[in-house]
C-alpha cells in the first residue's frame, strides 16, 4: 500500500474512530451499567450521553499514543524491535501513581503488576506472564485496549500487526489477554484493504491459535450471529449466558468484553454509529470495546462515515495524561501524521510530503473536515468548520462563521497550548500539561475573506492570552478583503510577567456600521522560533497532583509560600519543557531547607533517559542517566568537584547544552564543563533525592 495522502486519511479516521468510542463509552464504564442499566437510563444510544467541555485524559488513548513511540526510540536507531523494547515506553511516558492507566493496586490492575515489575528489573515477557502473575491477571482487558496504532502501522498486512500487537500485549498480558490483543490489531490492518466486517471478523482469526478460549469466542457469536442476524439483543442475552461475567475473574477480563465487540462488528451492518452505539449498549467495559470498534470502523469506512455529532465535540482535541506534558496537549490530524510516518518508516517506505510532522507546530486543514483543535470566543457568534467539509473541491482552510458580530465587537479565533483545571469537567487519568507555546516564538497564519456581500470592514489583530487572563494585543493590524489572503505575524512578547500562554491567535474585529455575517478563511497557522522565557512559581497554581506547568514522577510537589516546594523520600523529578529543544540554556533559581542532593535535569527524553548537574553529597556534578531495560551502566559520572552546600541559602544554577558541549554554572560562576553527545536533545526539569527538600523560586529558560 501507497504510504501517502490515502493512508494519512485511514490513520486520521481510525484514531477518531478510537476516540470517539472512548468518549462515547466513558459515562457509563462503571461496572454498574451492565446493558439492563444503560437501556432504562439512556433507551436506545443514538449520540453522546454526556458533553465535556473538554475530555480529560483516558488509559485507552494513552496506551496507543505512546506505547507506539517505542518506534521512534528503538525501531528507527536499531532497525529493530522486542518487548524488552516497549517495556521500556511504558517506564519512559508513565509517571509511578497516576496518569498513563488505571492504578488499582498490585495483582488487582494488570497495567499496575506489570509497571511494578518493570520497576523492578523485570523484563517483558516475563512482566506481564500468566507464570509470574497467574491467569486472571494475564487476561484482563489491557493489552486489547492499547494496541491500535500497531494495527494503523501495519495497512493491509494484519499478519505483521497481530506480531506487533502480541509483542506489545506481552509487557503486561498472557494467553487470552496476548491473543485479544493479535486479533484486534490484525482486524485494524485487514480494514485499509477490506470494508466487509464479517470478512474481517472470520479472517483475522487466523492470527491467534485455534484452540484458544477467544477463537472458540469468536466461533460462538459469529454462529449465533448465521442463524439470528436480525436482533443484536438477542445475541446479548445469548453472549451474557454463555460467558457470564462470573464466569471470568478479575475486573475486566477479556473474554465477555470482546464477545461485545464481536456482537457490534456483525450486527451494526456496516454503519459506523450503529456498530459504535451496539458496543456501549451492550454494557461492562464500554469505552475499552468501543475504543476498538472505532478504531476498526474509521478505517474500514472512512472519514464520510464519521457523522458530524461525533466529531463537532471532539474538534480534533485530544489530552493525554503522560510524564511528558508538551505531548499531553494533541491535535488529532498531528497525531495522525505522526502515526503515519511511524507506518511509513517501519515498512521501508519513503515519506510522503503529506505524512511529515515538522519540529514546531504547523496546521494546514488539508484533512477533510480538519480543524486542529482550534477555537473560537464567543462559540454564539464565531463557529469553526473546514471549508472541504461544505466544498470537497476546495482546499482544505479552516471556516470561521461569524454570525450577525456587531459593530465595534471582536471574536477571537486561537489555539490553546496550554490547559488548566478549569478546562475540564472530570478528571479521568488525572492530565498534566506543560506549554507548547513561548514567548519569543513568533506565530504565523494566513487569513482571507471570499464572497461576502455588501459593505463591510474586518480589521485582525494578532494576540496572546496568559493563563491569568490577561492578553497582549499587536498593535499592528490586517484589513481583510474578499479574496486577498493577509500573511499576519506576531513575535510573542517576553514580558508575560512568568506565566504560560493559554491562547495564541487573531482577534477579528468589525470596524463597519453594521452587523456582520459570513465567514473567513484561515488557510494556515504556525508557531515557528527559538523560545526565551521565565517561568516565576509565584505565578503558579497547584492543580492536577503538581504545580503548574510541571508534570511529575515521583517525590511530592506544591505551592508554599509562593514557591514551589519539592520533597522526598527517595527521590521526585519535576518537569517542563519541549521535547524537541535541543541547544539551550537552563537556569532554575532555588534552595535546599534539607539534604544534599538536587539538581537540574536536562535533554530529558522521559523517566529514562537524561543529563543531571546539581548538587550530590558535597560535590558539583554532571552525570548521564540510562534507566532503560537493557543498560548495564544506569549510571555515568561525567565530571564532579567538590562544593560546600549551605541549605537554606538561594542558588542559581544554570546549565548551557550546545550539541555535545556541556557546561554547568553556580551563581554565574562556571563550575563544570564537560562533552558528551548522547542525548541530542530533550525538556528540562528537577531532581530531588535521600530526603533532600527544595523551594523553587523560577526557571529560565532560553533556546540558542
Amino acid at each position: 500500500m501507497k504510504f501517502g495522502y490515502d493512508y494519512l486519511e485511514k490513520v486520521y479516521a481510525g484514531l477518531l474512530g478510537k476516540i470517539i468510542g472512548v468518549r462515547l463509552g466513558a459515562p457509563v464504564e462503571p461496572l454498574f451499567w451492565t446493558a439492563d442499566k444503560i437501556k432504562e437510563v439512556f433507551g436506545e444510544i443514538e449520540d453522546y450521553v454526556k458533553q465535556y467541555k473538554n475530555f480529560a485524559a483516558d488509559d485507552d488513548i494513552n496506551g496507543p499514543i505512546f506505547f507506539i513511540r517505542a518506534i521512534e526510540d528503538a525501531y528507527l536507531k536499531n532497525k529493530s524491535i522486542d518487548a524488552v523494547d516497549i517495556g521500556d515506553a511504558w517506564l519512559n511516558y508513565s509517571a509511578q501513581g497516576h496518569g498513563m492507566f488505571w492504578w488499582g493496586g498490585f495483582g488487582t490492575s494488570t497495567e499496575h503488576t506489570a509497571y511494578t515489575h518493570l520497576m523492578s528489573g523485570v523484563k517483558p515477557p516475563l512482566s506481564g506472564s500468566a507464570r509470574l502473575n497467574g491467569t486472571t491477571v494475564a487476561e484482563q482487558i489491557g493489552g486489547q485496549i492499547f494496541i491500535d496504532t500497531w494495527g494503523l502501522i501495519c495497512p493491509g498486512n494484519p499478519k505483521e500487526a497481530a506480531k506487533l500487537a502480541g509483542m506489545a500485549a506481552s509487557v503486561s498480558h498472557d494467553l487470552n489477554g496476548v491473543y485479544g490483543a493479535s486479533y484486534i490489531a490484525a482486524c485494524i490492518a485487514m480494514a485499509f484493504d477490506e470494508k466487509n466486517l464479517e470478512k474481517i471478523v472470520l479472517e483475522c482469526r487466523q492470527y491467534i491459535p485455534n484452540n484458544s478460549e477467544y477463537r472458540k469466542m469468536i466461533d460462538d457469536v459469529h454462529d449465533f450471529y448465521t442463524k439470528h442476524p436480525e436482533n443484536w439483543r438477542e445475541a446479548l442475552v445469548y453472549v451474557n449466558h454463555q460467558y457470564q461475567q462470573d464466569k471470568y475473574p478479575g475486573v475486566v477480563h477479556i473474554i465477555p468484553n470482546s464477545a461485545y465487540i464481536i456482537i457490534a462488528l456483525l450486527y451494526g451492518e456496516g454503519d459506523f454509529s450503529k456498530t459504535l452505539e451496539i458496543s456501549v449498549m451492550c454494557g461492562w467495559d464500554t469505552d475499552c470495546n468501543a475504543g476498538n470498534v472505532g478504531t476498526i470502523m474509521g478505517v474500514a469506512k472512512g472519514l464520510n462515515a464519521i457523522e458530524d455529532k461525533w466529531r463537532k465535540p471532539i474538534n480534533d482535541f485530544v489530552a493525554a495524561s503522560s510524564v511528558i506534558g508538551c505531548l499531553n496537549i494533541n491535535d488529532i490530524p498531528t497525531l495522525a501524521k505522526q502515526i503515519a510516518t511511524y507506518g511509513a518508516l517501519y515498512n521501508g517506505e519513503e515519506i510522503d510530503e503529506t505524512l511529515k510532522v515538522p519540529d514546531h507546530i504547523q496546521y494546514d486543514f488539508k484533512l477533510p473536515g480538519s480543524t486542529h483543535a482550534m477555537r473560537t470566543f464567543p462559540e454564539n457568534i464565531a463557529m469553526v468548520s473546514n471549508r472541504n467539509s461544505i466544498k470537497p473541491e476546495l482546499p482544505g482552510a479552516l471556516q470561521v462563521r461569524m454570525n450577525f458580530m456587531r459593530r465595534n465587537t471582536q471574536a477571537r479565533v486561537f489555539m490553546k497550548p496550554f490547559y488548566r483545571r478549569r478546562d475540564f469537567d472530570d478528571e479521568r487519568y488525572i492530565p498534566n500539561f506543560s506549554p507548547i507555546v513561548y514567548a519569543g516564538q513568533t506565530m504565523k497564519c494566513s487569513v482571507m475573506t471570499q464572497d461576502i456581500v455588501g459593505v463591510h470592514e474586518l480589521i485582525v489583530k494578532p494576540y496572546v492570552m496568559d493563563s491569568a487572563g490577561k492578553s497582549f494585543v499587536s498593535e499592528v493590524f490586517w484589513r481583510l478583503q474578499n479574496g486577498v489572503s493577509e500573511v499576519i505575524e506576531y513575535h510573542i512578547p517576553a514580558a508575560l510577567e512568568g506565566s504560560m500562554i493559554e491562547e495564541v491567535g487573531i482577534e477579528i474585529i468589525n470596524m463597519g456600521r453594521d452587523s456582520f455575517y459570513g465567514s473567513i478563511f484561515m488557510e494556515s497557522f504556525e508557531i515557528t522560533g527559538k523560545c526565551n522565557y521565565i517561568i516565576k512559581s509565584d505565578r503558579q497554581y497547584k492543580e492536577f497532583g503538581t504545580v503548574t506547568p510541571y508534570t511529575w514522577h515521583k517525590g511530592f510537589w506544591s505551592m508554599e509560600k509562593g514557591l514551589i516546594q519539592g520533597i522526598c523520600s527517595d527521590e521526585g523529578n519535576l518537569y517542563t519543557g519541549n521535547l524537541n529543544w535541543k541547544d539551550y540554556a537552563f537556569t532554575g533559581s532555588f534552595s535546599i531547607e534539607n539534604g544534599s542532593n538536587a539538581y537540574l535535569l536536562f535533554r530529558v527524553s522521559g523517566t529514562l533517559k537524561y543529563y543531571l548537574f546539581g548538587f550530590e553529597n558535597g560535590q558539583v556534578v554532571f552525570k548521564k542517566i540510562n534507566n532503560s531495560l537493557k543498560a548495564e551502566d544506569k549510571e555515568m559520572n561525567l565530571a564532579n568537584t567538590p562544593f560546600t552546600l549551605e541549605n537554606g541559602k538561594a542558588y542559581d544554577l544554570k546549565v548551557i547544552c550546545q550539541k555535545d558541549s556541556l557546561s554547568g554554572f553556580v551563581n554565574g560562576d562556571l563550575i563544570l564543563e564537560v562533552s558528551d553527545n548522547s542525548y541530542k536533545k530533550g525538556f528540562v526539569g528537577y531532581r530531588i533525592e535521600k530526603g533532600t527538600r527544595i523551594m523553587i523560586v523560577e526557571s529560565i529558560i532560553k533556546e540558542l
